[in-house]
């Protein structure tokens, strides 16, 4: 199934990323919510739009859990953006893992994720928590996973 935001998302994305831009604590203790700006592969314009980031190492470890959409891709082509967290902006190289990699990642996002946020995203996976981890490289190629690393200023 692709994902279209409907207009309730996209109303909710609006009013999300001001509360995000102010520095108000919003997603998962594990995955809080920061805004991601990237340049449109088409138009070159920066699009901007709340994701739930994780920690991982220095950078952080966006999933595309909606599957591939506008900003995953323009993150693919653009290679890098810029992420806002609590007052902060730091410009970071995107990274997309190879299925293999990213498979486990997916899975492991997908299980440890609040029961609403599984109830929301399950229509767009047809595996399951329990599914064998081949069926979640699989998915990982409809599902992007990045590496953010953080770059110099």
């Amino acid at each position: 199934m692709a994902f279209t935001p409907s207009p309730a998302f996209r109303m909710a994305n609006k009013m999300v990323s001001p509360l995000v831009r102010w520095g108000l604590p919003m997603g998962t203790r594990k995955a809080p919510m920061a805004l991601l700006t990237v340049k449109g592969r088409k138009s070159g314009v920066d699009r901007t739009t709340p994701v739930a980031l994780e920690r991982h190492g220095d950078g952080w470890l966006l999933v595309a859990v909606y599957g591939a959409c506008d900003w995953s891709r323009n993150l693919e082509a653009a290679g890098e953006a810029t992420i806002t967290s609590r007052r902060t902006t730091s410009r970071v190289k995107a990274t997309r893992l190879e299925p293999a990699e990213a498979g486990p990642i997916l899975r492991d996002a997908i299980s440890g994720a609040p029961a609403m946020i599984r109830r929301m995203t399950a229509p767009y996976f047809s595996a399951e928590a329990g599914s064998p981890p081949l069926e979640w490289v699989r998915e990982a190629t409809d599902h992007p996973v990045f590496i953010l690393t953080p770059m110099p200023d």
